[in-house]
Formats: structure tokens, sequence, C-alpha cells
């Protein structure tokens, strides 16, 4: 509904005046879920819809003030085109995600070139997107629903926990993975080997998705609730809850700033560190190796490699990755910034939508930018699982069936 005219404040109550209504808020109870309205048959209706007074009329004797609308704090997305439209984008943005994921986890297990140790949290992320896509449609259910959440409150609350969860798990993943690149260029191939146990790899997996669903579980101590937001028609945070407020701040400060600390601080010392090496590489006249695979070197080999002494490959691949930083900050972004400006609720479920678009995006960059996935996902796509380069023992075994 679109405001007009005039915001008037009397002794008595805020009367909010619009072209066929008059909303009457009191001042005790001014909240969104708290008003009045005057029908132009002169009915005085509560916010149930039950007729309060008939026959009401005012006075305008007692008019105090008169201020321009405009703070944002009373928006409801009721906008049904735009609910539609990012119903839509929502829905093909996670059918989308839902098969490059897939492609991602499928190439790691079928590819033995593609099982190294950054390639598990390439497919933890993989996972937590894929979740993040299983998740959006029932945000699209609400969007698309004329008539408030259509299905029992327990399904949104536990799709919108799950689908934060994931989203946190995504973050952990990057900032994992960076840390796991810069001590893959910076330290020796042997000091990397000790770090990166299967066992502490398996460790750290967990890890990034124990402390977000930990997070996610404030409400339990009562503080937030997950399910439908009627602000935004959607599977979120229920805005309704006293506690919202401070709620989005604890998920925001738990989750986001960590994580970003240390990515940025990690690709910063990997591009200082590249650079510096590079320049002393020139001055010497050396060429930096075009292949640091490692397998074929024996132990000892390994831990008597310098730190530094990276290749060609490994400065792509980490910069692939830091691609995926930076979409994954793209797409988050707008959010945040929306969520820090007061008056802008009606462009805080355009700028929630986008978020999605991370979820797909990712194995776009692994299929054009990643040599290896690029191989693989053009066989898998072809059906030619026998064109496969360096066939897992899994791909092995269903051959041979």
């Amino acid at each position: 509904m679109t405001m007009a005219a005039d915001l008037m404040t009397t002794n008595m109550a805020t009367t909010l005046m619009t072209e066929t209504h008059t909303f009457f808020i009191s001042p005790e109870n001014a909240t969104s879920d708290s008003y009045f309205v005057m029908t132009t048959d002169d009915e005085l209706i509560n916010s149930t819809g039950d007729t309060f007074v008939e026959n009401f009329t005012t006075a305008s004797d007692d008019i105090l003030v008169t201020t321009p609308m405009g703070d944002g704090r009373t928006f409801r997305f009721e906008d049904y085109t735009q609910r539609a439209i990012i119903g839509s984008l929502v829905c093909f943005v996670a059918l989308s995600g839902f098969v490059g994921n897939v492609l991602v986890i499928l190439a790691v297990v079928l590819s033995k070139k593609l099982q190294t140790r950054t390639n598990a949290f390439v497919v933890n992320l993989a996972s937590a997107d894929l979740v993040t896509c299983l998740t959006a449609p029932f945000a699209a259910v609400a969007l698309f629903s004329m008539k408030g959440w259509p299905m029992p409150e327990v399904v949104c609350t536990v799709a919108a926990a799950i689908g934060f969860t994931s989203l946190g798990c995504s973050i952990m993943n990057l900032a994992a993975i960076s840390i796991n690149r810069f001590v893959l260029i910076t330290r020796s191939i042997g000091t990397y080997h000790s770090i990166y146990t299967p066992k502490k790899i398996a460790t750290t997996l967990v890890f990034t998705w124990l402390y977000p669903a930990l997070v996610c579980s404030l409400p339990f101590f009562g503080i937030g609730k997950w399910g439908y937001s009627d602000k935004y028609k959607t599977c979120t945070q229920d805005t309704s809850v006293e506690s919202s407020d401070l709620f989005s701040l604890l998920l925001s400060a738990l989750i986001y700033p960590i994580p970003l600390i240390i990515l940025f601080v990690c690709y910063f010392k990997i591009y200082r560190h590249v650079t510096g090496h590079m320049k002393k590489m020139m001055g010497k006249g050396i060429e930096m190796a075009d292949t640091s695979n490692p397998s074929g070197a024996s132990s000892t080999q390994l831990h008597k490699e310098p730190a530094g002494s990276f290749s060609k490959r490994q400065v792509q691949i980490t910069k692939n990755l830091f691609l995926v930083v930076c979409a994954f900050i793209a797409c988050l972004a707008p959010f945040f910034i929306a969520l820090m400006i007061p008056p802008s609720d009606p462009v805080i479920p355009w700028t929630g939508a986008i978020i999605i678009f991370n979820s797909a995006v990712n194995p776009v960059i692994y299929g054009v930018k990643h040599p290896h996935f690029k191989e693989v996902f053009r066989q898998m796509l072809r059906c030619r699982y026998h064109m496969i380069p360096e066939p897992s023992s899994c791909l092995r075994k269903m051959r041979s069936k």
C-alpha cells in the first residue's frame, strides 16, 4: 500500500493517512502489528480485521505536528509482482546451483587427480552451497504465497536455520581455503603435508559446520527466533520477536568479521610473497616451474624442499580460489550495506536474493578457470566417463560392473 500525504501526531494517537485508509497507531503500542484502519465508509477496523467503531469521525483541532513519512520502518513487502520476480529468480538459481555443485562433488569423487587436500575444502564448500540451494525453494514458496506461510511453521523454521548454517559454513570454508593456500605457497611441501593430515582436515571440516550450527542455536537461549517473517514474506528470522535486532547483530558479529579478516590477511600475504619471490627469480634469471606435482617425490625430498618453492600452477589455482572469495563478497556486500542504511527495508529482499547467486557461481568459476575441473566437467556432461583423466578407484569399480 502506498503511503500518501502526511504523518500526523496527536495527543492521543499517531495517524497515517493514505488514499483509501487512515491508520491510527497507539503511542503506547506503536508497532507494525498494532493499528486501526478507518475506511472510506468511516468504519474503524483493528489490525485483525474486526470492525471497532462505526461512523467514526476525527477532529483536526488536536493536530500538533505534521512531519513527512519516509523512515522505512513501517515497510512490508506486499508488492506481489516483486515477490514473484524474486521467487522465480531464487528457483532458477537454486536449480542451477544444485546441478553445478553436484558436478563439483562428483568430479572430485570420480577423478583421482582432483582428490587433493585443498579440494577437500572445495567439496565441503560445494556441499554447503548445495544445502543452500535445497533450502532456497522454501523461501520461494513463502514469497509466492498470498496468505502467509502455507505449510507448518516448523518447516519454515528448520529451512531458515539450515539455510543460515550452510551460509555460515560457506564463509568458514573460504577462510579455511585461504589458510590452506597460504601454507602451501609460503611453506615447504613437507611442512604443508605435516599440517594438513587427513585427521586434521576432517576436524577442520567438522568445525566449519559445527560453529555456524551453534550460532544458529541462539533461539534455544531465548535470543531471536527462526521462522516466517511477515515483514519480508520469506523464511528467515521472525522479525516480530522483541530480540530480533539483537539476534541479527549477534549472527553478523559471530559469523562474518573473523573469517573476512582471515581472508584478506592470507591473500594479501600470499600476494606479497608471490610478487617478492618472482622478483628474486627474475633477478637471477630463473623461470618459475610449470608443475608442482610432488607425488613422485620421496618423503625426504619433500621435507628438504625449501619454503616458497611453488609453481605457476599453484599460483593459478590460488588466483582461481581468490575469484571464489571475490564472488562471495560481491554477493553478500549489497545485503550488509543495505542493513547499515536505516531506510533501506524496501531493497533488503532484493539484496538478500543476491546472496543465493553465490551458491551457483562457484561451479562456473571452476569450470571456466580450473583446467582439471574443466576437463572432468566436459567428459561428465558428455557422459564419457571412460575419458575422465586419472579415474579414481570408485570410477574404476563402476566401470568393472
